[in-house]
């Protein structure tokens, strides 16, 4: 072991893994700073005055939480999932390099994940009443939590299943990098990155401080993620541009997959809309602004695309145009009985076993 100027202890090398490998780094940052503890969270900073508050907000101010939540509950369980299983699998294809250090840092992504679910499941049965939570109903098996579904995030989390599923199976550079555009681009990287710049609006108006510092946690663990994705994509696409032909069709598929995913990812702005009354304040110019610039950032700064991301707001405008209509309530109570049929059938079942 040897000492870098200014007394910094040089990286240990190791044989089977290459500890200079940018994906080793990720991985490091992972064991140091993704270890952090939900439940040592919960009572360090204790539940009570989340509990206080949203006992005095109004309805529709914990209905705008609500819905935000449910969103990152269903997302997270999905992403865990698909990171336990397809993504670790991607890992290892041989399509991409260093895949020891990939798949390495995929056990760290999984477990995140992992406590992300943990995380806000708990806050919302602790914190609120768990009305919107449907615990026994599993995404997994195609039902998912009624605003979910109603407002449009179900298909991009199918879309995101499919995606990863395929690529594990194919192990091909054009799926992977589907998947990788769905899962780390588009989930992770506008969905989770604007739901946390909504729970941040969120806390000005209401004083949410165990809800706030738990994604405090989530967003830098998020972070790491969206720089693993943007790496991956890099490689795949300079692939692609030195003509290697394995890898022609790379770019085009992650436009492909940001063109499918945006109008469902605007249809979840609907609760930020002035049809929701906006009580809290988010207000959904700044959300589509943020989205944009997420867009702009991750597509074109990071992998060079040349997207046009004013026309992507410009689209995403439409929609909200569009659903500014919506009667969300109606929406949801007809999932709701949809879903309240599928318990029906699941207790007969039971019951007849």
């Amino acid at each position: 072991m040897t000492m870098h100027a200014g007394g910094a202890r040089a990286a240990y090398e190791g044989q089977r893994v290459d500890t200079s490998s940018k994906w080793y780094r990720l991985f490091q940052k992972g064991v140091e700073l993704g270890t952090w503890n939900v439940e040592k969270l919960f009572e360090e900073v204790g539940l009570e005055e989340d509990r206080e508050q949203w006992e005095s907000m109004a309805q529709d101010e914990r209905d705008q939480v609500r819905y935000l939540l449910s969103g990152f509950l269903d997302g997270e369980r999905e992403v865990a999932g698909d990171a336990a299983t397809n993504l670790s699998r991607i890992m290892g294809a041989p399509c991409l390099d260093d895949n020891e250090e990939k798949e390495m840092y995929m056990t760290m992504l999984t477990l995140t994940e992992h406590k992300h679910t943990q995380f806000i499941d708990v806050y919302m049965r602790e914190v609120m009443d768990d009305r919107d939570n449907y615990a026994e109903l599993d995404p997994r098996r195609g039902t998912r939590i009624p605003i979910v579904q109603a407002t449009g995030l179900g298909e991009v989390f199918e879309n995101q299943g499919l995606q990863t599923a395929k690529a594990a199976q194919t192990r091909d550079p054009v799926d992977i990098a589907k998947a990788a555009t769905v899962y780390h681009l588009n989930v992770e990287g506008i969905l989770a990155r604007v739901g946390g710049f909504a729970i941040n609006r969120i806390s000005e108006a209401a004083y949410l401080p165990l809800l706030n510092h738990g994604f405090k946690f989530v967003s830098t663990d998020e972070g790491r993620h969206i720089t693993h994705g943007v790496n991956l994509l890099k490689e795949l696409i300079e692939k692609e541009e030195r003509g290697e032909p394995e890898y022609q069709g790379v770019k085009q598929g992650i436009i492909d997959m940001l063109h499918h995913d945006a109008p469902y990812m605007a249809d979840f702005a609907y609760m930020f809309t002035e049809a929701m009354g906006d009580p809290l304040g988010v207000d959904i110019d700044d959300v589509l602004l943020r989205g944009g610039h997420l867009i702009d950032g991750m597509y074109n700064e990071s992998l060079g695309l040349d997207l046009d991301y004013l026309e992507m707001i410009n689209r995403v405008s439409d929609r909200y145009e569009e659903i500014k209509g919506w009667n969300l309530q109606e929406i949801v109570e007809r999932q709701e009985v949809h879903y309240d049929r599928r318990r029906g059938v699941a207790a007969d079942g039971a019951g007849g076993d």
